[in-house]
């Protein structure tokens, strides 16, 4: 195993800021590892409660955007529009890069990455929601700190969160604006 290439590998997501911050003009953009942070404890404490498998769980969290370190934070959905040709060929290229990325564990993970883009599992379509709470939840702080309309995230979100706990969670986030 060649740990300092893994490091650095994965340490490209630390310098990776999330285009769609970048693309609204957000003063200092979160990176695509901020992002992956906070889903992934939101991943952990709220499996439970969702009735997942937590490991299962966390672990989608750690590798959902591993991918991006070769295709740059590529937007696939504005509001309700979902480009699923685009999303497409980003997992098929995200997909190649987890395997090159984690080669010596590329099973286990070429596998859990494929369940989560497949979307059938109950981890799978939590782990997505999450995800979108937790884009929607950087969104909220970004509108309230510059006070810039990111009114389309919230679109975003919507369109995907249908899970009770999460969609409580968007709707106490969406009256904090109100």
């Amino acid at each position: 195993m060649n740990i300092l290439n893994l490091a650095f590998q994965v340490g490209i997501s630390k310098k990776l800021k999330r285009s769609g911050w970048v693309e609204k003009n957000i003063k200092n953009p979160e990176s695509v590892a901020e992002h992956a942070f906070r889903t992934i404890v939101l991943a952990m404490v709220l499996a439970s409660s969702l009735n997942v498998d937590q490991a299962k769980l966390i672990k989608m969290a750690i590798i959902h955007d591993l991918g991006e370190i070769s295709t740059g934070d590529l937007i696939v959905q504005r509001g309700k529009n979902l480009d699923l040709e685009a999303r497409k060929k980003k997992e098929k290229i995200e997909k190649e890069a987890i395997k090159s990325i984690l080669w010596e564990y590329e099973e286990e993970y070429y596998k859990l990455f494929n369940e989560m883009i497949e979307r059938k599992t109950k981890e799978a379509i939590v782990f997505w929601e999450i995800d979108k709470l937790e884009m929607v939840i950087q969104a909220y702080e970004y509108q309230k700190e510059q006070k810039v309309d990111l009114s389309e995230f919230f679109i975003t979100a919507e369109s995907v969160i249908k899970n009770p706990l999460l969609k409580e969670a968007l709707d106490d986030l969406k009256k904090k604006i109100s």
